[in-house]
């Protein structure tokens, strides 16, 4: 949310940031050496480098302050590389995933250089809290990505690796709050709670201005869990309410955290509240600056065009002047030019007023076809509005049909036809807001999976993992591949088997191959009874006929019946 909201400025400073080679860096990774500590002059020089563009950072009092940190980290990049000294190369290629973090367009470069600070700090005496600062951010670019698969199994990683330290060192590590904060940005609160519980001591976080407010992170990664996860009254989003923000893009983070808060915990107007408060600072760090280049840039276009005209003016004075000088030999020259002139402008009104006339024709066509095209929208409007009410109408007879009966196998019969309905409701919704392109796949699928998941988990504890980027598929193959994704999603719910108190976790992946886009659906359960599939049911033949009008291929990996790859043969650059 956050991101949205603070990146879009980012890329006007793009062209403003220097980018300083990163191959020594590379080769020190692919080739370590022992490490060789620098001169104290050089090494000194490089950490007030350092610390200055640190301290521009931390400031945030634009989003010019990063790419003015950029400016110290490159030149600071350049005396590590002339060093070679693998503290100094940990630190600058840190400090440029820390501007690429901040940048957010680029995520997968974000991770590269986290995980190459990682690296090399790893290999240095003495450095454990960097390197486990690091390989936490290494966990955060990944929840940008955004691949939540990889962000859980870095901070699982974490916190096996933190859970041996000492205690004094955990005190020095406040990335463990971060830890937890970033656990909750990908839903998995049971993680979130874990981290806090093992890893933090509510005495030992504390704000940090050179860094992160950890205190606030700490409220704020507190108040989803009892939000979201404990389901009671949030007495830490009240604290988290009092903690001041030190500057202009914290407060529109937490501001919108707070109304999102508020409004899951039933507070709408301190939600209300909280939101036009975010969303007016949001606006004015948006404006702020670019209005004033705007109007510069402005001026000085105007000023290069009065000066072409100036030189227009200077031509036309002296051709006013040479005319002056030809004017007895050229008489008879204008005189017949004159007449020719003025027979072409009677021509030219003739054809005018013939033109006048074909345009008040076209125009008066135009009209018929606007309010033919009128029509058309309202009858296809009437039309749609019929076939929602129509869905509804069937979607609300299977349900109160599934309540009169007391039959198990037709109450599961029934919710079966119901989610089939509701998933053909749901994609009618959405090509009616997106009728030409088709909706977002991403948001599309999360939508259905999480219906389905409501329908038929019940008391069963299901998280689910969707990794998919904005694509679009043509709008006519949204259908079949909603309906083949809820048999899957309805299989794994009723059959699936996992250990008592293990959740059941469906993921769901969507990528492109070569021609194809191809869709990527497994859970963590296990056949009943370690059963093999046995002869094909309902929902097997209606995937079966689907992926046969898809024109698609549906592949299962041998020993694994229940993870599918269902692939359509559709041009990436037409998704």
């Amino acid at each position: 949310m956050f991101s949205t909201l603070v990146l879009n400025l980012f890329w006007q400073y793009r062209s403003r940031w220097p980018v300083a080679p990163v191959g020594l860096l590379a080769l020190r990774l692919a080739h370590p050496a022992p490490a060789q500590p620098a001169p104290p002059s050089l090494h000194a020089r490089f950490f007030a480098l350092l610390a200055a563009g640190d301290s521009v950072y931390a400031e945030k009092k634009g989003y010019s302050s990063f790419a003015h940190a950029q400016q110290y980290y490159d030149r600071a990049q350049v005396l590590a590389e002339r060093s070679q000294d693998t503290l100094l190369l940990a630190e600058a290629v840190f400090a440029r995933g820390r501007v690429y973090d901040a940048w957010n367009k680029e995520p997968h470069k974000t991770v590269r250089y986290f995980q190459q600070a990682a690296d090399l700090f790893a290999g240095l005496p003495g450095q454990r809290r960097r390197y486990f600062y690091a390989t936490y951010l290494v966990a955060h670019a990944y929840d940008k990505v955004p691949d939540s698969l990889r962000t859980v199994q870095v901070l699982r990683r974490l916190r096996r690796e933190l859970r041996g330290q000492p205690e004094a060192l955990l005190r020095q590590v406040p990335s463990t709050v971060e830890m937890a904060l970033t656990a909750t940005e990908v839903r998995n609160y049971a993680l979130a709670d874990s981290l806090l519980r093992q890893l933090v001591r509510r005495p030992w976080v504390r704000n940090d201005p050179e860094t992160y407010d950890y205190l606030t992170h700490y409220y704020l990664a507190q108040a989803r869990l009892d939000v979201h996860y404990r389901h009671r009254q949030a007495p830490y989003l009240d604290s988290l309410a009092r903690m001041p923000a030190t500057n202009a893009l914290d407060r529109v983070y937490y501001g919108h955290n707070l109304a999102d808060l508020y409004a899951a915990a039933g507070r709408y107007a301190s939600a209300y509240a909280a939101l036009r408060r975010a969303t007016r600072l949001a606006d004015s760090l948006n404006h702020g600056g670019d209005l004033d280049r705007v109007r510069l840039s402005l001026l000085r276009s105007e000023e290069r065009a009065a000066q072409r005209q100036q030189q227009v003016e200077a031509v036309r004075q002296r051709a006013r002047t040479w005319g002056l000088w030809g004017l007895g030999g050229g008489l008879t020259i204008i005189s017949l030019l004159s007449f020719y002139l003025f027979r072409q402008q009677q021509l030219s009104r003739r054809r005018a007023r013939a033109l006048a006339r074909a345009n008040a024709a076209l125009a008066e066509s135009n009209a018929r076809l606007d309010q033919q095209v009128a029509q058309v929208e309202l009858l296809n409007k009437e039309i749609q509005h019929r076939v929602k009410n129509n869905l509804h109408m069937v979607y609300s007879l299977l349900q109160m049909q599934e309540r009169r009966t007391d039959n198990e196998e037709v109450i599961e019969h029934l919710q079966a036809a119901r989610l089939r309905v509701e998933s053909i409701a749901a994609l009618h919704n959405q090509l009616l807001l997106s009728p030409t392109a088709g909706p977002d796949l991403a948001v599309y699928l999360k939508g259905l999976i999480s219906s389905v998941v409501s329908c038929l988990a019940n008391d069963r504890r299901v998280i689910t993992h969707l990794q998919s980027g904005p694509l679009r598929l043509p709008p006519s193959a949204y259908l079949a591949l909603s309906l083949i994704l809820n048999e899957w999603v309805t299989n794994s719910i009723k059959y699936a088997d996992t250990p008592p108190g293990q959740l059941l976790e469906i993921s769901v992946r969507v990528r492109h191959e070569a021609q194809y886009t191809c869709l990527e659906y497994a859970d963590s359960g296990a056949p009943p009874g370690g059963a093999a599939p046995g002869r094909p049911g309902l929902g097997t033949q209606i995937i079966t006929l689907l992926t046969r009008q898809l024109g698609a291929t549906l592949t299962t990996p041998p020993g694994q019946p229940y993870t599918y790859t269902l692939c359509l043969p559709i041009p990436a650059h037409g998704a």
